[in-house]
């Protein structure tokens, strides 16, 4: 029983030894670890001066940014309001220019009625009455040479 005795107790011995070890080593890591936290803790300082410093400003871009988002919004509505309106008006135009053009065209047709009637069939009845009265005077003096001549009637001149 000595035996194991003394064997439990160089096992425990050697466990104990291997556990300060281990732990010699953790301590060396962590101080190399705290030499680097402790260089670094330089530049941790500068990046957060630089992050104070800059929030302001993104705030104040994001803010501006979001105000010219508005105001272009706003912008385009006013542009889409006047568009609507030009549109609305052009076709307003193109419906008054239509009426107008079929008004002119009625005009232009009534006119020519009226100049028919005014101008054109009164010189026709003139001009007809003018082609009675030229015709009634050759007949008449054609008759009248006819008698004096005794001519052949243009009736018989034609084959």
């Amino acid at each position: 029983m000595e035996a194991l005795l003394i064997t439990f107790i160089a096992v425990t011995s050697a466990a104990v030894v291997l556990q300060t070890l281990i732990l010699a080593g953790m301590y060396a890591s962590t101080r190399k670890m705290v030499e680097r936290m402790n260089a670094l803790l330089p530049l941790v300082e500068k990046v957060r001066g630089v992050v104070d410093e800059s929030t302001p400003k993104i705030q104040t871009l994001v803010s501006n940014l979001s105000e010219t988002a508005e105001m272009v919004r706003a912008q385009a509505g006013k542009v889409d309001e006047a568009m609507t309106e030009i549109l609305d008006i052009a076709r307003t135009q193109a419906g008054n220019a239509g009426e107008l053009a079929a008004r002119t065209m009625e005009r232009v047709d009534m006119t020519a009625a009226a100049v028919q009637r005014t101008v054109t069939s009164p010189a026709r009845h003139l001009t007809a009455m003018m082609d009675g009265v030229a015709a009634g005077f050759t007949e008449f003096m054609g008759r009248r040479k006819e008698k004096r001549s005794r001519t052949v009637p243009k009736e018989d001149m034609f084959i």
